[in-house]
């Protein structure tokens, strides 16, 4: 059934005149008299009764008008569902994260912003490791990922990667350490006789290999105390005594019993986050995520250039 043929019948039941109900159509009375009477052919039913200086709805035109109205505000509400999700505004986006993503001040605003901007999109955020946030995106079971690394990826052509930012790695410290109350920043060297603890170098992280090579560096190999795969339980062992651990300096924000961080003076003692993406079209949601990902980074980048300039 042809919609426009539909149209036509409720704008010649509302104004019951045939010159009227063209004019309101933008098109000539003979064609419309034609289309009403094909769909009334279609239909097997008059649906007007016709005189000379009248139109009047018959019984079965009284019956499909209110059928006719649903039909086309459904069909409306097609076309609407269709542009919205043509414009990223619904569906669903698939957003890997490493545990540290959600103590940055960027990540969380994005993700907010995202859901204030896109009400209408179901967000899916899990927590991963780099490795199995890059697996997943491979094998298409998430959209976007959210990785810490040190350097720049080493990906597939498949994927692809954009830096978010830049912080620096700093010492977690037990709140009794002989060095929790240092004023200056600290040489890697003078935890050369520490435990450490650890992510597993199997997550994929790259901050195990950043880590061995920065203590390489300064003389020593680190003796690893314990592992853990999440960075806020990383933090907690620290805490209960198990070691001391190089983190990401937004993990300031996990106050674990008291957990005493202090600045690194090392070069290289820095870690990246990276928004990484298939390389394929992307869906719009995916590039909206993006889009906003790349303005807030931006953002970010320009405020901390200002706070430097306005240091004494």
């Amino acid at each position: 059934m042809d919609l426009r043929r539909i149209r036509y019948f409720v704008v010649l039941a509302d104004t019951l005149h045939f010159g009227r109900a063209a004019l309101r159509l933008n098109m000539a009375q003979p064609p419309l008299s034609q289309q009403i009477r094909v769909l009334e052919d279609e239909l097997g039913a008059q649906l007007f009764e016709r005189g000379n200086r009248r139109v009047d709805l018959t019984p079965a035109g009284k019956a499909l008008l209110p059928e006719a109205r649903a039909l086309l505000a459904q069909a409306e509400r097609v076309a609407t569902v269709a542009a919205r999700a043509q414009r990223g505004e619904l569906g669903e986006l698939r957003v890997g994260l490493t545990g540290s993503a959600a103590f940055t001040a960027l990540i969380p605003r994005l993700i907010l912003k995202y859901r204030e901007r896109f009400p209408g999109v179901h967000l899916r955020i899990e927590e991963l490791t780099t490795q199995e946030q890059l697996t997943a995106l491979l094998e298409q079971r998430l959209d976007v990922a959210i990785v810490r690394s040190a350097s720049a990826l080493d990906l597939p052509p498949t994927l692809r990667a954009m830096r978010l930012f830049e912080d620096s790695l700093v010492v977690a410290l037990p709140p009794q350490h002989r060095l929790s109350d240092a004023a200056k920043p600290l040489a890697i060297g003078t935890l050369a006789d520490e435990a450490f603890v650890m992510y597993p170098r199997e997550s994929g992280t790259g901050v195990y290999d950043q880590i061995v090579a920065l203590c390489r560096q300064a003389g020593f190999a680190p003796r690893i105390g314990q592992e853990a795969r999440v960075a806020a339980t990383i933090v907690g062992l620290v805490a209960a005594g198990l070691g001391v651990a190089l983190v990401p300096e937004s993990m300031r924000a996990v106050n674990a019993n008291g957990v005493v961080y202090r600045p690194l003076k090392d070069k290289g003692a820095r870690s990246a986050m990276w928004l990484v993406l298939r390389t394929h079209q992307p869906s719009p949601q995916e590039s909206a995520f993006a889009a906003m990902a790349k303005t807030e980074a931006a953002q970010a980048r320009e405020h901390a250039a200002s706070d430097i300039r306005q240091e004494p």
